[in-house]
């Protein structure tokens, strides 16, 4: 629920007492004349009241009228006023205004009278938008209850009210409070609201607490009207009211608009230049004093887009009487203006204009017509500003400052005796001795300015001497004198003369001496040279040798470095230093493991006793390098070193013969004694007769490393690199590595087309064969295990065929490769000729269309299986039947033989 005035479509009525003065003519003000109901005249006991409402919403209409309980004036002599207010309509009843912003407006109602006591109502209504307001008096005297009450906008729920009055006491109460202050001072309450929805709201007002004054009762009825919102740059205007009885105490007001801005009149407008919240003050004085009385305060907030629709009065014409000759007096509210006074001063003056009116007939309208105006002062500021009049008749402006001395003519500086005096409106600070202007700089112990001093010594005269060989700076030395005089601090010679003499001049002696420099070096090593004498005075001075002319010239030799770090050299050599490994290849590898490394030897030369010699010789060995030339013990096809097998024989009985002066031969042939190899299905060793095994070498001296073809008979000589070594054994191959060839893939377990290269990297397990010797007619592909897959060493050079077919695939193989006939033989390659065939697997003939040798530069490949037998040596590559290295090795005896009895018919493969 809603707490406080809570302001509703029916505001609070109140009456508001009559004061004995009218409010004066303030900006923005208005009025308007309202006739009374009844036409009874009043007595002087009774006062003029207004019934009106003292809270309203923004915007709304607040309708005032006055106390008509038999007692009425008429209507033609009432004027109101709102200051501030955007429109005030009167009628026979009263007056309506609608304030437009939020804000605290003074109404007022003034009887139109000759007397002098003429009556003035008032009331103050406390307008809000959607902030809480404060409303209650800014001053009081103490024990004097005051009452205050929250001022709530309609859209507004409140809970709760705590009132605390800054004096130590406290109240909570939704309703209007009343609280007397017990001291005289200023008092800043605070009242903390509390919403319905939990919101806390914190407002201030401030109380100037007084203590009693004779005929000033009325003093709470002061207050600021006006606005409390602004645009910016547009001006609003604001009035002090002073009710009836503090008309003729109150004598001046200062006005601060919280923005720097100052005004002195009872009513003010002010244009803020920038948003914000200001807080104006206006401070009044009683009667003349300069010492501020009571300071009422006003809070506006200045923003940028506010609405403002200002609405014209009602034309009401104030002047408008009805008794011609009839008279009436007025006073006019306080103003001020700045006069001149003292030296070069200001002052502010306040005061009130007394108007006498006479009702005359004005072009046949009867008019209040003004017959005199006299200002009454209120109150007379002090005189500031002032300017001091100097010794000299010169003005010194208010806060200018002047350096003065005690004399004009000091012995010593003019600091010395100086003082800075400052002009504060109208008076001189500082000492009244220091009273001269202008000052003359004094010579210390010489004297102040003025004093003269004659034949003063000044400095010195120097007579040239003749000497031997024209010398110039040679001098006899006399005094200089001169007369002086004290000039502003300086001391001025004139008459400058010779005196007597103060020293005779002689000319110079000259000799050789050695100096530290000496002739140019002869040579950068070992070289000699000579000390360099010159002749000078007898003061040390270098002069030109033929004033030593009469005298002999000292010899000094020695040996001597022109440059020594130009004969300064190095010299490097590097040399490979090989240690024995405690390594050896793993035991199903054969090869060597060797450990190297790099000695830098750096020998440097100098200059050293005059010649050239060797300083120092140093040898950085580097880091031992292990070299790794191992490799699987496996067959394989050396196209680079191809023996037959009297050959072969030849090589091992060497290396038997060899083995003791060469240690990698006798190491190979300890380590691998007992070594196997199957070849074509049959474990063959080194040195076994009429088998084809055989070690093969490699040199690891060459980048990529090279073969080293060892000797092929036993009566060779026990000779071979240091950096060879046993690479592996070697049997023959054939296919290149594209070349597909029917094998188990590793995943599905199943035969399939696969590259030669692909098998020997995955060390394929099956590959698929003839099942039998009469399988040709049926058709039948069976898996048997592989034994081998063998290459090459390295990569070498091929001669390889290209067989192009009528079916458009292609073969390629090396020229001894073994190829399955139409026949049924098993022929090398190098036997087919175009317009033959091949047989495809399931026995259909693909004819040759062409052969064509090309030279191939890498490793060839094959396959040894588990197994003697022929037909299980026939393996499908590209899709053709073709024989593996079993042909070429073991099988060879098969080679050119019919080794399958049917007939090699298109389809055979197929019944």
């Amino acid at each position: 629920m809603n707490y406080g005035r809570i302001l509703l479509p029916l505001g609070l009525l109140v009456l508001a007492g009559c004061q004995k003065n009218s409010l004066g003519e303030g900006s923005e003000t208005m009025e308007a004349a309202s006739a009374c109901v009844g036409t009874v005249s009043k007595s002087t006991s009774d006062e003029l009241t207004i019934v009106g409402e003292s809270a309203a919403d923004a915007g709304s209409a607040v309708s005032y009228s006055l106390n008509q309980a038999g007692h009425c004036i008429n209507s033609q002599n009432v004027t109101w006023k709102a200051a501030g207010s955007n429109r005030l309509r009167t009628s026979a009843t009263g007056a309506t205004s609608v304030f437009k912003l939020a804000g605290s407006y003074v109404v007022t109602a003034q009887e139109k009278t000759s007397s002098s006591d003429a009556q003035v109502a008032s009331i103050t209504t406390t307008v809000v938008n959607q902030e809480l307001e404060v409303a209650g008096p800014q001053a009081g005297f103490v024990y004097n209850p005051l009452r205050f009450e929250l001022i709530v906008p309609s859209s507004i729920q409140v809970q709760a009210v705590a009132w605390d009055f800054g004096d130590g006491s406290a109240v909570a109460t939704s309703s209007a409070v009343e609280h007397a202050f017990n001291k005289e001072g200023t008092y800043q309450m605070k009242i903390t609201v509390t919403h319905a929805d939990g919101k806390v709201s914190n407002l201030t007002h401030r109380v100037n607490v007084l203590m009693y004054m004779d005929g000033a009762a009325c003093v709470e009825q002061l207050a600021i009207s006006g606005a409390s919102e602004a645009k910016v740059n547009i001006a609003t205007a604001m009035h002090v009211f002073i009710p009836q009885c503090l008309v003729d105490k109150v004598g001046a007001i200062r006005w601060s608009f919280g923005d720097g801005g100052t005004a002195a009149n009872q009513s003010v407008t002010h244009a803020y230049a920038a948003e914000g919240s200001y807080h104006v003050t206006a401070t009044l004085y009683l009667g003349s004093s300069q010492e501020p009385w009571v300071t009422l305060n006003h809070d506006i907030r200045v923003i940028k887009d506010l609405v403002i629709d200002p609405e014209p009065e009602v034309p009401v014409d104030p002047m408008a009487c009805t008794e011609q000759g009839a008279i009436r007096e007025s006073q006019g509210e306080i103003s001020s203006e700045e006069v001149a006074c003292g030296l070069n001063g200001k002052k502010t003056v306040s005061y009130r204009e007394r108007i006498k009116e006479e009702c005359k007939l004005v072009v046949e309208k009867l008019t209040w017509v003004e017959v005199s105006r006299n200002k009454e002062v209120t109150n007379e500021g002090e005189c500031l500003g002032q300017s001091c009049q100097l010794p000299d008749g010169s003005l010194l402006p208010d806060g200018g400052s002047k350096v003065m001395y005690s004399t004009s003519t000091p012995v010593n500086s003019c600091s010395d005796v100086s003082e800075t005096r400052t002009c504060s409106n109208g008076v001189l600070s500082g000492s009244v001795s220091h009273t001269q202007i202008i000052c003359h700089e004094g010579c210390g112990s010489f004297g102040s300015h003025g004093t003269v001093k004659v034949g003063v010594v000044t400095g010195e005269v120097k007579v040239p001497l003749q000497c031997s060989f024209g010398e110039e700076g040679f001098f006899d030395l006399y005094t200089e004198i001169s007369d002086q005089t004290c000039t502003d601090g300086s001391i001025v010679s004139s008459n400058t003369r010779q005196g007597t003499m103060k020293e005779a001049g002689k000319c110079p002696v000259y000799k050789y001496v050695p100096t530290e420099e000496f002739t140019v070096c002869t040579a950068d090593c070992g070289g000699k040279q000579n000390r360099i004498f010159i002749c000078v005075d007898d003061k040390g001075t270098k002069v030109d040798n033929v004033r030593c002319a009469d005298q002999v010239m000292p010899v000094e030799e020695r040996l001597c470095d022109a440059n020594p770090e130009a004969v300064r050299s190095q010299t490097s050599t590097t040399t490979l230093e090989e240690a024995n490994s405690s390594s050896v290849c793993p035991a199903n590898q054969i090869g060597v493991i060797v450990k190297t490394r790099e000695v830098v030897t750096t020998k440097t030369f100098a200059c050293i006793d005059h010649s050239v010699q060797l300083e120092s010789e140093v040898a950085v060995p580097g880091a031992w390098v292990e070299e790794k030339y191992c490799r699987d013990y496996v067959a394989r096809r050396c196209s680079q070193d191809s023996l037959s097998n009297t050959e072969a024989k030849g090589r091992y009985d060497w290396m038997v013969k060899c083995q003791d002066e060469l240690p990698v031969i006798k190491e190979f042939l300890t380590n691998f004694a007992d070594v196997k190899v199957s070849v074509g299905g049959k474990k063959v060793g080194l040195g076994s007769a009429g088998q084809e095994l055989y070690a093969t070498f490699m040199d690891r001296a060459y980048n990529p490393e090279r073969p080293w073809i060892a000797p092929k008979k036993a009566n060779a000589p026990c000779t071979m690199p240091s950096t060879a070594y046993v690479a592996t054994v070697c049997v023959s191959s054939c296919a290149t590595p594209e070349q597909q060839i029917l094998a188990e893939d590793v995943v599905s377990k199943k035969l399939k087309y696969m590259s030669f290269i692909d098998t020997f990297t995955q060390q394929t397990a099956y590959v698929g064969t003839m099942q039998s010797a009469d399988a040709l007619n049926k058709n039948s592909v069976v898996k048997t295990k592989v034994d081998q897959w063998v290459s090459e060493l390295v990569d070498g050079d091929h001669e390889i065929l290209i067989f192009k077919m009528k079916s458009g695939r292609e073969l390629r193989v090396t020229k001894n490769h073994p190829i399955l006939d139409k026949d049924g033989s098993m022929k090398v390659a190098e036997e087919f000729k175009v317009g033959e065939a091949l047989v495809q697997s399931g026995g259909t003939l693909d004819p040759i269309v062409s052969i064509d040798e090309i030279n191939y530069f890498g490793k060839v490949y094959n396959v040894f299986v588990q197994s003697n037998a022929p037909h299980k040596n026939v393996v499908l590559i590209n899709g053709y039947l073709n024989g593996s290295a079993f042909f070429q090795n073991a099988g060879a005896k098969e080679m050119n033989r019919t080794i399958f009895r049917n007939n090699m018919t298109r389809g055979v493969f197929g019944k």
